[in-house]
């Protein structure tokens, strides 16, 4: 199973038909990048009426889902669903069931995933985290408040050490949020439980913030997913 958020101002829809990725996703199954996998393209926002365009409501609309509604409503209602490896959706098998699924996104949508990563890392393995940096601490905080922010994502590998994981970020070489990024995931990597291996950052030259980079920098980690 794979969660993937869209990023601010945008919509489940609007991020999954914008992007082609029925497509992208079709493709990646039969090249055998991707197969036999779910893939479900959520929101943040409880209506259209909250889409502001502003990042602060946003910001904490993105909180409430991966500390409240990601794990308390939509993955036990997903998986209740559709066949998955999770054989029953309590709390004990869904955390057993973790090297099966993935969270990312784009933008805000990483920004999102990275508060998972800290929230939610019994129940997930993979984090896909492209173009937005994480928040932890503040809004930019990977690049404007970065030892604060890695120090403080090191403390969910330290409260987990038995719990292996992957964070797979990336973003365009032109993208404001690639310096963010590398500055918080070169800080990251001082502390014990972040190396190259699980963590990994992936920079596409001469590249924006579009929908287009996305889902380049998606097919980039497709196999590497699972």
């Amino acid at each position: 199973m794979l969660y993937f958020l869209h990023g601010s101002g945008d919509s489940a829809t609007g991020f999954y038909e914008n992007s082609h990725y029925k497509q992208v996703l079709d493709k990646l199954a039969k090249q055998g990048k991707l197969q036999n996998t779910l893939v479900v393209f959520p929101t943040f926002y409880p209506s259209q009426a909250f889409v502001t365009g502003d990042y602060q409501k946003d910001d904490k609309l993105s909180r409430f889902f991966a500390r409240t509604e990601l794990m308390g409503a939509l993955v036990p209602k997903v998986e209740a669903k559709y066949s998955t490896y999770a054989k029953s959706t309590t709390k004990k098998e869904l955390q057993q069931t973790r090297a099966h699924r993935a969270i990312g996104g784009f933008s805000m949508g990483a920004i999102t995933s990275w508060y998972v990563f800290e929230e939610q890392l019994p129940y997930f393995k993979t984090f896909v985290t492209l173009g937005g940096d994480s928040w932890v601490i503040q809004e930019d905080g990977g690049g404007t408040a970065t030892k604060q922010t890695a120090k403080k994502l090191a403390q969910t590998p330290k409260k987990y050490p038995d719990l292996d994981f992957k964070i797979l970020a990336g973003a365009g070489s032109r993208d404001p949020a690639a310096e963010l990024l590398q500055k918080q995931i070169k800080e990251m990597k001082k502390y014990r439980g972040f190396n190259d291996t699980d963590l990994k950052y992936y920079e596409l030259p001469g590249a924006h913030h579009t929908l287009e980079v996305t889902v380049t920098l998606f097919e980039h980690y497709a196999k590497q997913i699972f």
